[in-house]
């Protein structure tokens, strides 16, 4: 009886050590905040733009950020609270602390573990990393220089690949042939393939698609957009192959957002191509050097 006490004591001990160590790693976030309730609008619209308003509050002000707050511009450090608030605040409680007809005021409380900071931060330096464009001269170098170090690229027409592109997909199902021009201008020109519009022939086939396009109102003066887009290619393996690129961009309430929204899907789109073209170029030298060696070995 008494091994069986000091059994479930220690199973009690080893429990209290755990969730200690997990609220080790939380840290608490809480904050206010008010909206007014606009004409024709719900109270619980209101609500959740003060609710939105708190939780950014909350995490901006974390003693652990105030470093990222003074290495980064005002836009950077602000994307990089979004994707925290958006992503990984936990046990979040919302308490109504106002009851005014045209005034919302909540109190939220939550959490955020200390990984997920440090998971952020480091999604997000490659991210800006990547963003950094070197100049169009620096850019035809580089190409320059890679091209001279391939040891094998087609000796002719019959040894390069067909491409496809199909129209861009946006997830409400409309389709655009527009941002599929685009990135067929982009792509064009490349050693390793030729563009074709016979889907039936292409040996790689990209379809361009839109998964997320969300506008926020952050409050009178800012808005926040949310973008996600994917090319996948089918081609490269048995399974299609994917490139992803996921942004979040801040731009002034006056700014048309439909001209916002364009700007950035031609800059994922670019930015996604790159990775699809490395791809491909990849998957070219390696049939290209297996050819080479069945010639050397016959």
């Amino acid at each position: 009886m008494v091994i069986k006490k000091l059994f479930s004591f220690a199973v009690f001990c080893i429990c209290i050590c755990a969730n200690t160590v997990a609220c080790a790693n939380a840290l608490q976030i809480f904050a206010d905040a008010c909206e007014r309730v606009s004409a024709n609008e719900s109270k619980s619209s209101a609500r959740l733009r003060a609710t939105d308003k708190a939780v950014f509050t909350a995490v901006k002000n974390l003693e652990v950020l105030s470093s990222d707050m003074q290495n980064l511009s005002e836009h950077d450090f602000n994307v990089l609270v979004y994707r925290l608030v958006d992503e990984y605040v936990e046990d979040l409680t919302v308490k109504s602390i106002n009851g005014e007809d045209n005034k919302i005021c909540v109190e939220i409380k939550g959490n955020i573990l200390s990984e997920n900071i440090e998971l952020v931060r480091t999604e997000f330096a490659q991210t800006t990393k990547a963003d950094k464009k070197e100049s169009a001269q620096e850019i035809k170098e580089v190409v320059k220089q890679i091209q001279d170090e391939v040891k094998i690229k087609p000796d002719n027409p019959e040894n390069m690949a067909l491409v496809h592109v199909k129209k861009l997909e946006y997830f409400n199902g409309a389709k655009s042939v527009k941002y599929a021009n685009l990135l067929k201008n982009y792509i064009d020109g490349n050693p390793y393939f030729y563009l074709t519009e016979d889907e039936q022939i292409a040996d790689y086939i990209i379809t361009p698609k839109v998964l997320k396009v969300k506008v926020d109102a952050l409050d009178a003066a800012n808005k926040r957009l949310h973008m996600a887009l994917v090319l996948e290619i089918f081609g490269l393996e048995k399974e299609i192959v994917s490139e992803y690129q996921n942004r979040f961009v801040l731009f002034g309430a006056e700014e048309d957002e439909q001209k916002t929204a364009a700007r950035l899907i031609s800059k994922l789109i670019e930015q996604a191509a790159d990775g699809v073209v490395r791809k491909i170029e990849h998957k070219q030298q390696q049939k290209l050097e297996t050819k080479a060696l069945g010639r050397t070995l016959s």
